[in-house]
């Protein structure tokens, strides 16, 4: 009724309002033209008692005058709307705005203060809002909580909505499983890396001796643990502990497994181990298979190091140290034998590397025509755009005449092959990197060589994989297992210089991730032909590269007070290749440990990352897509600014440092 009598009101003063303006209007008509203010007055007088008949025949309807009659009145709803005060679980009614208006005894015994149930419901209302069933924790316990629309009709037939907040407590359930994720059974492959190095560095006499503290160790771990080690092999153990000791290991960053390089019995060797965790949801069987993918992977980034593998989700922990060079003629030998096997067995060979190709990149390449030319097979290049990092090395094989059609690009590539056809990949083991994607889906057979740490999107199909992140070079990979063919293989000047200059570009002039086979590898280019000042030359820039790598360093700033941050300008030819040649320069100045250099090709951002082992520039780079090694790496960011690169930069930067304290 209170309602009615205010809606009476509200009409008698719109009527008045009406009136005074109707005469108004006749009153200025009259003063400027007595005619037209007769007509004026004639119309109005007409409006008058025509609007009854006109609101009768064409007024809205009653469904649509209920249907425009939607009220969010708070009070109103009140009236119209109440909850059973019974109900055994919390309940509430809110307005449209998410304000509670109506709750039971349950639900304020579960929010003493109404304000308390403001984070629960701004997160219903993002999530679901249409009956969805989300999980809540308040406090200690948690909540099946559902948030859904609810009409409201009034006597007068008006329509309003208001959501209403059910909740029902399931504290007990996810006690249960949370216990029973924490009792799940973890398996962990452990590997003693370097174990047959720390042999050979010891007396025959006391291995037995280093052996048994290291089981021991071991063995203390795994009792703090709850869990249980046992010795498969000389330098391999299975780790099963359950989840819960897992979180703790993790919280520690596995710090105890790293007191097994304090082992001393005398001058030896420090023993490094890597290890694989997988996690099954459950199932023992995938727990091992996914423990087995995470050594394989630890191994491929250089050992030393903890890999977990929960699904297709990895976690990373060690690696600080640089890869475990091995003596790898044993292995470049049979390798080389493999690779000549299938050789033989193939019609005509593709060899690939990666986007945007480098000396090493092309290097290796020419390094595989040569094994192929060697036993009398077809090799050809794919390579769809010549970058500017080998346009010399290009320029010097045109002119030479002896190496017309050995490039080809993808299209004619995709003609060439077939069922026959060995595709060797080179200087690269990620399918997102290589140069032609369509060759590699479409190659029955796939060789893979490289040197870079194992990334997650690793080619899987290889049928022979090369893949040792010790070598300074795929270059260096390609030459030993030149060195170790039975055929011997003629290098032509062109092919040793392109091999020695891809050794050169990858440990900036033999300063970095050298060793004893680096130098060999270059020795024994030099002895075929290779010669240092002409791959000196493939290196040269012109006056404008000079200058922009002159900027990227005046205009560095400091991250974090030894972290260096800069942008090339990327109105050079070489932008990109200028960018790494800055950031290896940055590292000269005192008091940096990294280096990050940015520049802008086209909607892609190139980020060049260097550093002398203390940071580790592959994970930070891995933070954005990206990898490499320790110290020399590198990423690609797509459709974003420089200014956003570098922020990005310092985000991962940040997540990397707060691991590592």
């Amino acid at each position: 009724m209170e309602q009615k009598e205010e809606q009476k009101k509200q009409g008698v003063g719109r009527s008045i309002v009406s009136a005074a303006v109707a005469v108004l209007l006749v009153l200025l008509c009259m003063v400027i033209d007595v005619r037209v203010g007769a007509g004026t007055l004639i119309g109005v007088l007409a409006g008058v008692f025509l609007r009854p008949m006109l609101k009768e025949l064409f007024g809205d309807s009653p469904q649509q005058a209920q249907k425009e009659n939607r009220f969010v009145d708070t009070a109103v709803l009140r009236e119209n709307f109440s909850i059973p005060q019974n109900l055994p679980v919390p309940y509430a009614v809110l307005d449209v705005r998410g304000r509670v208006m109506m709750y039971n005894a349950p639900f304020a015994a579960v929010f003493p203060e109404i304000a308390d149930a403001d984070p629960v419901i701004d997160m219903l209302r993002k999530t679901s809002g249409a009956g969805e069933v989300q999980t809540v924790q308040v406090g200690e316990r948690y909540f099946e909580a559902a948030l859904d629309h609810c009409d409201v009709v009034s006597e007068s037939g008006a329509v309003g909505v208001v959501l209403t907040l059910i909740m029902t407590d399931c504290t007990k359930t996810q006690q249960l499983e949370q216990q029973l994720k924490a009792q799940e059974i973890v398996v962990g492959m452990i590997l003693l890396d370097n174990y047959d190095d720390v042999v050979d560095s010891i007396d025959e006499n006391r291995l037995p001796i280093l052996s048994a503290l290291i089981d021991r160790k071991f063995n203390q771990l795994a009792m703090e643990a709850d869990g249980v080690i046992k010795k498969l092999e000389k330098d391999r153990y299975i780790f099963l502990l359950s989840h819960k000791s897992l979180e703790a290991f993790k919280e520690k960053k596995f710090e105890p497994f790293n007191e097994i390089k304090e082992i001393t019995i005398g001058d030896h060797l420090p023993v490094t181990l890597s290890m694989g965790i997988g996690l099954g949801a459950g199932s023992l069987e995938m727990a091992m298979q996914n423990a087995k993918a995470a050594m394989d992977l630890a191994l491929g980034r250089g050992g030393d190091q903890v890999l977990i593998k929960d699904g297709e989700k990895y976690l990373f922990y060690g690696g600080k140290s640089g890869e475990i060079h091995k003596n790898a003629r044993i292995r470049a030998r049979v390798k080389a034998d493999a690779l000549m096997e299938l050789m033989g067995d193939a019609s005509d060979i593709l060899v690939m590397g990666h986007k945007n190709a480098d000396l090493d990149s092309l290097g290796a390449c020419m390094g595989i025509c040569a094994m192929a030319k060697s036993i009398g097979k077809k090799c050809n290049i794919v390579m769809d755009q010549i970058s500017v990092g080998v346009q010399r090395l290009y320029e010097k094989m045109n002119e030479s005449g002896k190496f017309g059609g050995l490039i080809v690009n993808g299209v004619d590539a995709m003609r060439m092959i077939n069922e026959k056809t060995l595709v060797i990949i080179v200087d690269t083991h990620r399918e997102s990197m290589v140069d032609s994607r369509q060759i590699l889906m479409a190659a029955k057979k796939i060789v893979v060589f490289d040197h870079h740490r194992k990334s997650t999107d690793a080619i899987e199909q290889a049928v022979l994989s090369y893949h040792e992140p010790y070598a300074s070079s795929t270059s260096e990979l390609i030459t030993e297992m030149i060195q170790h063919m039975d055929k011997k293989v003629k290098l032509h000047q062109i092919e040793a210089d392109a091999l020695l200059a891809g050794i050169t570009v990858d440990t900036k002039n033999f300063c970095v991730k050298t060793g004893a086979m680096t130098f060999e590898s270059a020795a024994f280019l030099r002895r075929n032909g290779a010669d240092s000042i002409r791959v000196r030359l493939l290196f040269q820039n012109d006056m404008d590269a000079y200058k922009a790598k002159a900027t990227a360093v005046r205009d560095a700033e400091l991250f974090r007070e030894h972290i260096a941050i800069s942008v090339c300008p990327s109105d050079v030819e070489n932008s990109t290749l200028t960018a790494a040649q800055a950031a290896d320069d940055l590292m000269n100045v005192t008091g940096v440990k990294a280096s990050f250099v940015c520049c802008k090709v086209d909607q892609t951002v190139y980020i060049s990352a260097r550093s002398f082992g203390e940071i580790n520039v592959q994970r930070i780079m891995e933070k954005l897509g990206g990898g490499g090694h320790l110290t020399v790496s590198g990423a690609q960011l797509k459709d974003c600014t420089t200014e956003e690169a570098k922020e990005r930069v310092r985000t991962a930067i940040v997540e990397y440092l707060e691991e590592e304290a």
